[in-house]
C-alpha cells in the first residue's frame, strides 16, 4: 500500500513543476497547460504612471485569477495589467513565446527589473506582418531566458475598438509555437478552402439558374470568411499590405452583421416567405434595408472621416443594436413559421441549430454567464457555419431537383393543354370554313345564280341585274369581313363593336353598353378575337337565352382587356357549355392565356372574359 503511494507522488512530480505554491509558472521546454492560473490582474480606469504601476505591484495590488482557459474580463472601458513571473527550469538558453489570440486589443509587454520596467515591445492585430517584431498570425513576444532564470513580465491592454477584453494566451516555446500555427494554419485552410468552395458553387448555380436564392447564399459565405478571418486572425494573410491599413479600420460585427443581412435574405427565400408569411416578409424586409443603409454609412464615413474619430464608438453601438434587432426578428419569424407547420423553416432551424447555439455560447461567455463554455476546436461559430452551408447547400439541390421535377411536370402538362388547344382550334377553324362555305352557297352561290339567269334572259331586266350586282358586292363584303374583320385595324374594336350592336336598335332587345380604357394598345390578332368572342356571346344570347336586356361592359386598361356580358334571359343549361360556341371562346381565350367564366344568376345569366394585353 505505501509503496502504491509512493509511485503515486512520483506520477505528480511533474505536475508540480508545472504549478508551484509561489504562483511562479516552472517550465521546461514546451508547456502545454494554460497560464492563467498563474496570471495576476490589476484594474485601473484611469492612465497611470510607471511609478504608480510599480507601487501597485509591490503593494499586492496585482490579484490571483480565477481558473480558466483564457483571459475574460467582460465589458470593460478600463486598463488592465497581468503580471507573470516565470522560471526558465531547465540548464539551457531558451527563447519563449508569450503570445495572445485576439484582434481588439493592443498589448505592450514589460520587464520588471531592478525596480523599474523595460518595454519589451507593443503589439496589436492592426499591424500588418511587415510591422511585427514576430511576423506570425498570433500576436507574441519572444522572451530570452538564460537557465533557471526568473522573470517577472507585465502586461499592459488597451481595448481597439472593441468593448470585450477577451483573449487566449500561452506560454511556450518558439519551436512549439511554429509547429501550432503550421498545424492551425492547415487545418484553417481546409475550412476556408471548403467555404471557397460552397461560395463558387452557389455563384455557378446563381449564374445558371437565375435564382437569387444562391446569390444571397453566396453573399452570406463571402461574409461570414471575412468575419472568421478577422476571427482566426488569418486576415492578415488574406488581405494584401496595401489594403491592411483600411481593412483593419472595420470591426468584426460589420462583417456579422453583413452576414445577417444575407442569411435572412436566404431565410426569407428558402421558406418561400413571401408567398406563406408576407406580413413576416415585408417587416423583414424593412429591417434588412435599414441594415443596409447602416452599413452603407459605415464604408462612407470609413472613407471620408480619420481613423480614430469618435463617432466610430457610436457607430459600433449602432452595429451592435442593428444584428440584435435583425436575430431577434428572425428568431421570432423562425417560430412562428414552425409554429404554422411550415416544413421548410423545421428544416431550416435543424440547419442552423449549431450556430445557434454557438451564438449563445459566445454570448453567454462574454456577458461571463454561467460556468466554462464548452468549445469546439478550431472554434464554435466556424464549425456551426460550416455545418449549416453544408445542410443548406444538401437542402438547396434537393428543393431544386424536387422544382425541376414539378417543372417538367408543368411542361407536359402545359404540352398536352398546347396540343388539346391546337386540336380545338383546328375545330374551330373547321367550323368556320364550313360557314364560310355554306353562306358562300346560300348567299353568294344563289345571287350568282340569278344573276346568270337574268343575263340569259332576252328581256330588258337592267334594273334588276343593278339590284342583284348590288347585294352580290353587299355579301361579298360581309364574306369579307366574316374572314378578316379589317375595321378593326381600320376604326378600332370599341367602334367595330358599336357598329355591331348598332343592328339591334330596333329589335325588342334593350342593349346597355359600358366602355372603359382606350383599345389603342391592343394588337391586333388580340382585337380580333375579342371581337370573335363577342360575336359569339352575342350569338349565343339572341339565339339562346330569350333575353329582353342585355348589360354589356369593355374596359380595357393597360394590362387586361375584359369583357362582361349580362342579360335577364333563362340562363345556361346543362349541356350549353358543351356546344361548339363555348369550345370556340375557351379555344380563343386560352389561346392568349386569358380567363372566361359563365354562371346563372337571379335574374339570367352572366359571362366574363379576361385577356391580357400587355405587350
Amino acid at each position: 500500500m505505501l509503496r502504491n503511494f509512493l509511485y503515486f507522488l512520483i506520477l505528480l512530480i511533474p505536475f508540480f513543476t508545472f504549478a508551484s505554491g509561489d504562483d511562479t509558472l516552472y517550465v521546461k521546454g514546451s508547456y502545454p497547460g494554460h497560464i492563467v492560473d498563474f496570471l495576476k490582474s490589476y484594474k485601473s480606469c484611469a492612465e497611470i504612471s510607471e511609478e504608480k504601476l510599480i507601487n501597485a505591484f509591490k503593494d499586492g495590488a496585482f490579484k490571483n485569477m480565477p481558473s480558466n482557459r483564457v483571459v475574460n474580463k467582460g465589458f470593460t472601458k478600463c486598463q488592465h495589467y497581468f503580471a507573470l513571473t516565470v522560471k526558465n527550469d531547465q540548464n539551457q538558453t531558451e527563447d519563449y513565446f508569450w503570445s495572445y489570440y485576439n484582434d481588439g486589443v493592443i498589448f505592450s509587454l514589460y520587464e520588471y527589473k531592478d525596480g523599474k520596467l523595460h518595454q519589451i515591445g507593443k503589439t496589436s492585430a492592426s499591424k500588418s506582418l511587415a510591422k511585427r517584431s514576430i511576423p506570425i498570425r498570433c500576436l507574441s513576444f519572444q522572451i530570452k531566458m538564460k537557465p533557471f532564470e526568473t522573470k517577472t513580465l507585465i502586461l499592459k491592454t488597451e481595448l481597439q475598438g472593441h468593448a470585450n477584453l477577451y483573449f487566449p494566451t500561452d506560454f511556450t516555446t518558439a519551436k512549439d509555437i511554429y509547429i501550432y500555427e503550421t498545424n492551425h494554419a492547415f487545418l484553417l485552410g481546409r475550412y476556408f478552402g471548403y467555404f471557397i468552395f460552397t461560395a463558387l458553387f452557389n455563384l455557378l448555380l446563381y449564374i445558371i439558374i437565375r435564382r437569387k436564392l444562391y446569390g444571397f447564399m453566396f453573399g452570406y459565405i463571402i461574409s461570414m470568411m471575412a468575419f472568421n478571418s478577422i476571427e482566426y486572425m488569418y486576415d492578415t494573410h488574406l488581405v494584401p499590405d496595401f489594403l491592411h491599413s483600411f481593412w483593419v479600420r472595420f470591426p468584426k460585427m460589420f462583417f456579422a452583421l453583413f452576414a445577417s443581412f444575407f442569411h435572412t435574405k436566404v431565410f426569407q427565400y428558402f421558406t418561400n416567405q413571401k408567398t406563406n408569411f408576407p406580413k413576416w416578409f415585408k417587416l423583414l424586409k424593412y429591417i434588412n434595408n435599414f441594415i443596409l443603409f447602416i452599413l452603407l454609412l459605415f464604408v462612407t464615413s470609413k472613407v471620408i472621416l480619420p481613423e480614430n474619430n469618435a463617432i466610430f464608438d457610436q457607430y459600433r453601438l449602432i452595429l451592435h443594436i442593428c444584428f440584435i434587432l435583425n436575430l431577434g426578428a428572425l428568431v421570432v419569424s423562425l417560430i412562428y413559421s414552425i409554429a404554422k407547420g411550415n416544413k421548410q423553416a423545421v428544416y431550416y432551424i435543424c440547419c442552423n441549430i449549431l450556430l445557434i447555439l454557438s451564438l449563445i455560447f459566445y454570448i453567454t461567455n462574454s456577458l461571463q454567464l454561467g460556468g466554462s463554455t464548452i468549445y469546439m476546436a478550431p472554434g464554435n461559430i466556424i464549425n456551426s457555419v460550416s455545418f449549416e452551408i453544408l445542410s443548406l447547400t444538401i437542402a438547396f439541390l434537393l428543393n431544386y431537383r424536387k422544382e425541376l421535377r414539378a417543372m417538367n411536370q408543368k411542361i407536359i402538362q402545359a404540352k398536352r393543354k398546347s396540343e388539346e388547344l391546337s386540336t380545338a382550334l383546328i375545330e374551330v377553324q373547321e367550323k368556320e370554313r364550313k360557314i364560310i362555305a355554306r353562306n358562300l352557297h346560300d348567299g353568294l352561290g344563289n345571287t350568282m345564280n340569278a344573276l346568270r339567269l337574268l343575263l340569259e334572259s332576252k328581256s330588258d331586266n337592267k334594273k334588276q341585274i343593278d339590284g342583284v350586282f348590288d347585294l352580290a358586292q353587299i355579301q361579298f363584303k360581309n364574306l369579307i369581313f366574316q374572314i378578316s374583320p379589317k375595321n378593326i385595324e381600320r376604326i378600332g374594336l370599341f367602334k367595330t363593336i358599336q357598329q355591331d350592336l348598332k343592328l339591334l336598335e330596333n329589335t325588342n332587345i334593350e342593349i346597355n353598353l359600358t366602355i372603359l380604357g382606350k383599345d389603342d394598345r391592343i394588337e391586333t390578332i388580340k382585337a380580333v378575337n375579342i371581337y370573335r368572342i363577342f360575336q359569339e356571346l352575342i350569338s349565343n344570347i339572341i339565339k339562346h337565352a330569350k333575353a329582353t336586356v342585355i348589360d354589356i361592359v369593355i374596359n380595357c386598361d393597360e394590362t387586361t382587356c375584359s369583357l362582361q356580358l349580362e342579360d335577364n334571359g333563362v340562363g345556361l343549361k346543362n349541356n350549353f357549355t358543351k356546344g361548339m360556341g363555348i369550345k370556340n371562346i375557351k379555344s380563343r381565350v386560352s389561346y392568349h392565356q386569358g380567363i372566361f367564366h359563365m354562371e346563372n344568376t337571379e335574374s339570367g345569366m352572366i359571362s366574363i372574359v379576361e385577356i391580357p394585353i400587355e405587350k
